[in-house]
Formats: C-alpha cells, structure tokens, sequence
C-alpha cells in the first residue's frame, strides 16, 4: 500500500492526500464531501447515464415512458438497460423468444430512443441449456454467448451504442462461482461478437461489485486483457450510508478506491483505457435498528448531495473516468426497502432531490438543485 500511495501522488498529482492509520496502513483521503450549494461542475465526464430498469417484472410501457422522459428532461444522454440472455433464448440456441421476450427489449430502446438517449446494453443471465444447470448466474458456454451476442448486436446496432458483458462477475448473485479466468473466457468469445457485427460499439467489462482491485488482478492475470474497451466498476460504499469522499481505508467498499484503480491499471499499460462506473448510487430510506452496514439508508437531501459530489470528485480527480451511471431511474417495487429506493423518481414518479442533483450535473441547470 505504501508503494500504491506513493504512485498516487504521482499519477494523480495529488498532493497532501496520503495519511497514515493507526495500523500503519496507508489510505488517501480527499478533504470535506460536501461543496456548498451545488453549482455547474467543469469537466464532466462525457458519458452521464442512467439505470433504466424497462425490462423488470410489473414494468409497462407508460412505466418505461415515464423512466425515459424522466433521465431525458435531466439532459444525461445515456441510459444503461439490463437484458437477460435468459429471456430472449429460454429454449435453445436456434430460438428467440419473438412473442415476449425479443420485442420486450425492441420496446425499451425505441422508447429510450424516441427520448434522444443512448443505449449501453448490459446483457446478463444465462438460459439454462447453456449452463452447467447451476441456475442463470451459472457459468454459460462462452461460445453460446458469442453466438447470442453477435444476434443482438446484428438486430439492435443501429440503437445501442455500448455493450457491458455480464453484471458484476465477482460476486455469486450474477456470476456463481466467482471465477476470474470463466469470465475472462467469456470476455475473448464476446469481444470479437461484437466487434463483427458493431464495430465502432465500446465492449464494456460488466461493472464489478465495489472497487474490487483484487479481481482486477486476476482478470489480468486470466488474459482479459485487449478483450474490452472499457474497464468498468460500481463503487457503492459499505456502510451504505458513507459519503463518496470518505477515505479509503483498504477495503474495495469505498468510492475513493479508484485512486488504486487507476495506478493498478496503469501498472498493466491501460492507463488510456477509459473507466466507466456503470452503476452509482445511494438509497434513501430510513433505517431500521436491525439493519445490516451495506443496507444503511440515507435521506434524499443526502442523496442528492452524494449523487452531485460523486460526480465533483470524478470530475477533478479522475480524468480517466469517462461514464458515469446512476442506479437508477425510478424506486422500485421488488419488496426490499434498500433495493427499492436508488430512484431519481419515486415510485408514483415524482422528482426526488436527486433528480435535480442530477440535472445540475447533467444540463448545467442548478436553481432548483438543493
């Protein structure tokens, strides 16, 4: 750590950010959070987005509608919309689901499109014929997935500009068993899928849960590396409820972990590889007594704020983020109190603070912003 930090000093141009802890580890720290009144920021990143969650269970059109007028009117140009594989090919490799589940995904994006928005397709859990049968987080055939891939990028290219390959392959929810070299093997089949039928699209690397420098390692380690274009993490805190300037503290649960990020990947020769952070975000809601750290609640005053500071300190410490995502656009309904407040809307649409923190970023309109 002490070698990183120093490193950071350099490649960041940082100076005064490193302190020692009371262990005798080192960890960086970036001064107060908080800004003051939320102002037009310099030098965002060039890709500003939004989770579009049009595909989960009980969404209709109106809803996917409301979602995408809601991200267009903050002037973010990007929506990140998640497709399972699982739905579009529940019965083989030679059939696509034309009645439900293809036509589903043609509404999302001309819905987003109609909008003016562009697309970062995620693709994620497998059918089950192209598994071990250990269910759709299981590892899936990577050629299977080529194959699938290619079919999207061939139907869809002319509306979506980016593609992320899988959801946070270092945690069991989404890819079990956690295995770098399996998901690097998935990276080298799709990257060329793509490439053949989209060539100018971005592949993204599916977003990793938290800043999780060890799982960058072994990702170089497994040969990921020339199979991406974009580097991509999500760099929720733990507590939950933990500011973005909070320092690092060693663990991957901090924001300020990207100070590692950038010197581990420019030590691999990617320091022109963008960094895109394909979700950010914080919930507000109150907290029970019983909670759980990583399940900690904020209100949406704090929301706002965090939403904006994420974005302030990406702007001036982080040139080599170039995407910035937040989770997501409207409250959900999935029956989990911290799942189901990441919104810019709430759930009967109407604007939570968030949403003018975001238009403030985005549009550079910030009378309203709290």
């Amino acid at each position: 750590m002490a070698a990183i930090a120093v490193a950071l000093a350099v490649v960041l141009g940082v100076a005064g950010v490193v302190s020692v802890t009371g262990t005798g580890g080192t960890r960086i720290t970036s001064g107060p959070t908080s800004s003051g009144p939320m102002r037009p920021i310099d030098g965002t990143p060039p890709v500003i987005g939004v989770q579009y969650t049009a595909l989960f269970d009980g969404v209709q059109t109106a809803d996917r509608e409301q979602m995408a007028e809601g991200v267009a009117a903050t002037g973010a140009g990007w929506v990140r919309l998640d497709v399972a594989w699982a739905s579009l090919q529940p019965d083989g490799p030679n059939r696509w689901d034309m009645g439900w589940g293809v036509p589903r995904v043609d509404e999302a994006i001309r819905i987003a499109r109609a909008q003016g928005l562009k697309v970062l397709l995620e693709v994620y859990w497998a059918p089950p014929w192209a598994t071990d049968g250990g269910g759709k987080a299981a590892h899936p055939d990577p050629h299977a997935f080529a194959r699938a891939l290619r079919w999207m990028a061939e139907r869809w290219g002319a509306d979506v500009d980016a593609y992320e390959i899988w959801n946070e392959p270092n945690g069991k929810r989404f890819w079990n068993p956690p295995d770098a070299r399996a998901y690097a093997s998935l990276l080298r089949a799709a990257y060329p899928a793509v490439k053949i039928a989209d060539p100018d699209a971005p592949v993204v690397v599916g977003g990793l849960e938290y800043v999780d420098i060890d799982w960058v390692e072994q990702l170089y380690a497994a040969g990921a590396k020339g199979s991406y274009d974009v580097m991509a993490v999500h760099p929720y805190p733990s507590p939950g409820d933990l500011s973005p300037g909070t320092a690092a503290d060693g663990t991957r649960y901090r924001f300020l972990n990207l100070d590692e990020l950038v010197v581990v990947m420019r030590a691999h020769g990617e320091a022109k590889v963008p960094i895109w952070l394909t979700e950010v975000g914080w919930s507000s809601h109150e907290n029970a007594a019983d909670a759980p750290v990583w399940a900690l609640g904020v209100s949406e005053a704090e929301q706002a704020r965090f939403l904006y500071d994420s974005v302030r300190i990406v702007a001036r410490r982080y040139p080599q983020v170039k995407g910035w995502f937040w989770y997501t656009a409207r409250d959900t309904a999935l029956g989990d109190v911290h799942q189901d407040g990441f919104g810019l809307l709430r759930a009967d649409g109407s604007r939570k603070p968030a949403w003018a923190a975001l238009r403030c970023v985005a549009s550079r309109v910030c009378p309203d912003a709290p």
